[in-house]
């Protein structure tokens, strides 16, 4: 009998040292492994959507709706064209990030994630480590996100709210010798953020919702950025060595701007990884576990991972869009079938820390908390 993808278990099956046999990814805080399917019938590429019509009338916006929602069903993934984001834009970006990728590690470390509680900031080559079985993750990075008190996210403008009592210092740490860091990052920030918030009513149509259901949930929601340098390397021939480890998202939905570099590997229904390889002026978009509860896993938060096929030098950057840290996400009625809830409605807040603290053990924030019950944990813990 054929097993699926859908078989996990977070304890090394028999026969899992035959790798053609089993795969391993990263999801929430245990290791979970999944048996390769006997015959093969997933997905096998990954479809393009053309949202040029994103802002036309109603029924351009349901076309495209019906798209996305078709193309989340079955794999979890797609790609966007005709984003409105200018291709200049995002060659624009590119630069900035081999500018700042090739800074002297000390210019660089200036802005050490462990100097940030919010874990933020940039994390040198191994800093993390999604497959155990690798000597860790091969890249540089660098997170940016949400934030109460950085100005150009203009919270108070946005939510008529002052700071939350107690949040005096940014949640964002940038290198004090590159200023120009922090300008251009935010530059694009303010391209990609507004096109994600489209995308959350485009979402709403596709569950056949009013276009703003979701709107309560995105008032200030959490983000992240999270651009990457993965350096030139020989090619390795080690299925179990790649540049960011087997994975899926903690967010609610994601979009990547990728380099012309084929590294990126999505896993199908059947265990078998996909390339989504780079399409020039697109996103790769995918869906976050936030959003596969909250379609009760109708969208599969599809695990993919970054492997150096070529040898070559990529950088990518991911940004990560999640609700309101005060929202509660709750299985939609539209979605509820036979079966019923699969999911438990959950606090952002509380399950985004129990997501990141696991993913960074060696980090200020997580060894404070250490020996803090996990069911203890709150998102006010990356505040101060």
């Amino acid at each position: 009998m054929t097993e699926v993808l859908s078989s996990t278990s977070a304890i090394p099956p028999s026969g899992y040292e035959d790798s053609s046999k089993y795969v391993y990814f990263h999801s929430g805080t245990e290791a979970t492994y999944r048996k390769v399917a006997d015959n093969p019938t997933g997905f096998t590429s990954i479809p393009t959507i053309d949202i040029a019509n994103i802002d036309g009338n109603l029924e351009q916006r349901e076309a495209i709706a019906k798209k996305i929602h078709d193309a989340c069903s079955s794999c979890g993934f797609f790609y966007i064209k005709n984003t409105g984001i200018p291709e200049s834009a995002m060659s624009d970006v590119f630069a900035l990030l081999k500018r700042f990728f090739a800074l002297d590690l000390e210019t660089k470390m200036d802005a050490h994630s462990q100097k940030n509680p919010a874990i933020r900031g940039y994390e040198p080559m191994g800093e993390t480590k999604l497959d155990p079985r690798t000597k860790g993750d091969v890249k540089e990075a660098f997170t940016m996100g949400d934030c109460f008190i950085d100005a150009e996210q203009r919270y108070t403008e946005k939510t008529g709210k002052q700071p939350p009592y107690g949040v005096t210092q940014s949640q964002n740490i940038w290198p004090e010798k590159a200023p120009w860091w922090r300008e251009g990052v935010y530059q694009y920030y303010n391209l990609v953020f507004p096109l994600a918030m489209k995308l959350v009513k485009i979402l709403a149509l596709a569950f056949d919702q009013e276009e703003t259901a979701f709107d309560s949930m995105f008032k200030f929601p959490i983000t992240g950025m999270r651009p990457l340098y993965y350096p030139p390397t020989p090619v390795d021939e080690d299925a179990n060595s790649v540049g960011l480890g087997a994975h899926s998202d903690f967010s609610w939905l994601t979009l990547v701007l990728q380099d012309n570099v084929t590294a990126l590997e999505v896993l199908n229904q059947d265990g078998l990884w996909v390339d989504a390889p780079p399409q020039p002026g697109t996103f790769v978009c995918n869906v976050g576990q936030y959003l596969e509860r909250q379609s009760n896993g109708i969208f599969p938060a599809t695990v993919h991972r970054v492997r150096n096929k070529t040898g070559q030098a990529r950088y990518s950057l991911p940004f990560f869009l999640t609700p309101d840290l005060d929202a509660t996400v709750d299985v939609l009625d539209c979605c509820i079938g036979d079966e019923g809830k699969k999911y438990e409605a959950v606090d952002v807040g509380d399950l985004y820390i129990r997501r990141v603290l696991p993913a960074r053990k060696k980090h200020p924030t997580a060894i404070r908390y250490q020996d803090v019950p996990e069911s203890e944990w709150k998102y006010q813990m990356l505040l101060s």
